[in-house]
């Protein structure tokens, strides 16, 4: 009777993990598809381009409504969209004759608009995507704020460099070069500032106020918060979160070893990954436990698969002003899409394996361990993926934006557009790399 109470939970519990991946999914694909073709879509009504569909997903519509000459449309397999507009299989026509101010030719179409016209609709959906990722950001620093560590006890190690200028384990830090330090973070900016220039730092030592003068080698000092075992989040249906782990607990003991710092635990619980552990905690001023497996994750900052039970150190959430949550989140859109680029490049060089490309399954596990670890990191994870969106859409691929774009310019050095079987032996092209790539991408999703 136990044994199938245990297992009834477990399946409702994993039919809730599936739901909120599910609508994870759905509304990461669902948000970067509609941003793109928005974004064509806008860009052909302000050129006066006729849009014939504007479709949400490939394959028979599943909701479909005719505004005006547009036929909208949701469709049935989610993994994409399109925007087919007015001319876009009309035959080869010279582009002496592309003059918009020649009332003979004011015949609507895409391959009728101008070349300059016909870029900016391309590259609006791209540019959406980019766009929306950093507006998705600005949302996220101002309204949900940003988390930062509230740990100014500072743990040393005997021997450290730090310890031999003169800091001492469980020093409370006050303020550096007269600015009071509110948070972890402050400090890590100021030394950055200040490298090589000397600096004041305030510390409080056992009731008394204490001040050091040195001169800053960040390399050199490594200075580390003391953090408490205290929980901050937890994923939902997690190892932590199943075992009735809760905000705000405290760790007391793994495997019968007293736990002081959150760094002992995690230096436990990474190198634990699928090692059942007797783990003790302080849950409301009561004692709990209970065996808690560490489930397998690889970090691409270790380079490595560590253990993790599913929770994160209590940190501290602080407001964002405008002004201030705009310039973050454009320096964030420039660093994505900095790393983006980088990778791509790594990954043609051969620097990074090619079985780190990630494909929908890849996508959709992401989205639903971002969901179950709360609707912020899902938001964080949103505009990844537009910016990523964006930026592989502007490939030189045909088939995609950034081949729709090479075409086009070759067309106006040209004169002359490409005949029909032309472009559709290049768009056949096109499609047969993407599939290829879907298909490889998806193995490395099943095979990882």
């Amino acid at each position: 009777m136990g044994e199938g109470i245990r297992v009834f939970r477990d399946q409702k519990k994993g039919g809730r993990v599936f739901l909120i991946t599910a609508f994870a999914f759905l509304f990461i694909l669902g948000f970067s598809i509609t941003i793109h073709e928005f974004g064509h879509f806008l860009f052909a009504k302000i050129f006066h381009i006729p849009v014939e569909k504007f479709s949400i997903g490939f394959g028979p519509p599943i909701i479909k409504k005719k505004i005006g000459e547009t036929d909208f449309r949701i469709a049935y397999f989610p993994v994409g969209g399109y925007v087919k507009m007015a001319g876009e299989e009309d035959a080869e026509i010279p582009f002496s004759k592309q003059n918009p101010e020649s009332p003979e030719n004011q015949i609507p179409g895409f391959y009728e608009a101008p070349l300059f016209h016909r870029i900016m609709v391309v590259l609006s959906g791209p540019v959406f995507n980019i766009f929306s990722g950093a507006i998705v950001l600005i949302v996220l620093y101002m309204f949900f704020g940003l988390y930062v560590n509230p740990h100014l006890r500072l743990k040393v190690e005997n021997g450290s460099y730090a310890e031999r200028v003169g800091f001492q384990n469980l020093d409370s830090l006050i303020s550096v070069n007269g600015k009071t330090l509110y948070y972890w973070d402050e400090l890590e900016t100021t030394i950055s500032a200040k490298k090589d220039s000397v600096v004041k730092f305030e510390l409080k030592r056992a009731g008394q106020i204490l001040e050091l003068n040195l001169v800053v080698k960040p390399e050199s000092l490594n200075l580390n918060p003391f953090v408490p075992p205290v929980v901050g989040s937890l994923k939902i249906d997690g190892p932590a979160y199943k075992a009735g782990m809760a905000y705000n607990d405290t760790i007391i003991n793994i495997d019968g070893k007293e736990i002081e710092t959150w760094d002992d635990f995690v230096s436990i619980v990474r190198k634990s990954k699928n090692v059942p552990l007797n783990i003790t905690w302080k849950h409301n001023g009561e004692i709990k436990s209970g065996v808690i497996t560490p489930l397998p994750y690889y970090d691409p900052i270790l380079k490595d698969t560590i253990g993790q039970i599913g929770i994160v150190m209590s940190l501290k959430k602080i407001h964002i002003k405008p002004g201030r949550a705009v310039m973050m989140a454009m320096n964030r859109s420039i660093e994505l899409i900095y790393l983006t680029l980088k990778t791509f490049y790594q990954l043609i060089k051969g620097e990074i394996s090619r079985k780190a490309l990630g494909g929908p399954i890849a996508i959709a596990k992401l989205t639903g361990e971002s969901a179950r670890w709360g609707f912020e990191n899902l938001l964080s994870l949103l505009s990844v993926i537009s910016i990523n969106l964006g930026l592989v859409n502007l490939f030189p691929i045909p088939a995609l934006d950034g081949g729709h774009i090479i075409i086009a310019l070759i067309e106006g050095i040209r004169k002359k557009r490409f005949s029909k079987k032309t472009r559709l032996i290049i768009q056949q092209v096109g499609f047969a790399l993407i599939i290829i790539l879907i298909i490889y991408v998806t193995f490395n999703d099943l095979t990882r």
